[in-house]
């Protein structure tokens, strides 16, 4: 689980982000503890499973 830390510091720049106070800088971390958020879990080394393809009806 990611640490309390971390998880505030993302709220955080999000929250500026969101207010459009952020700089370039605080953008970039953003989006490195996002990602590290959303790998949070993962089991590494396992494939990741194709989509799912839908076929979409066509009107006759």
């Amino acid at each position: 689980m990611m640490e309390q830390k971390k998880l505030t510091r993302l709220n955080d720049l999000f929250e500026k982000v969101v207010s459009d106070c952020a700089s370039l800088i605080e953008r970039r971390e953003l989006n490195v503890l996002y990602q590290e958020y959303i790998d949070d879990g993962r089991e590494v080394g396992l494939p990741i499973k194709a989509s799912t393809q839908y076929q979409h009806a066509t009107a006759s």
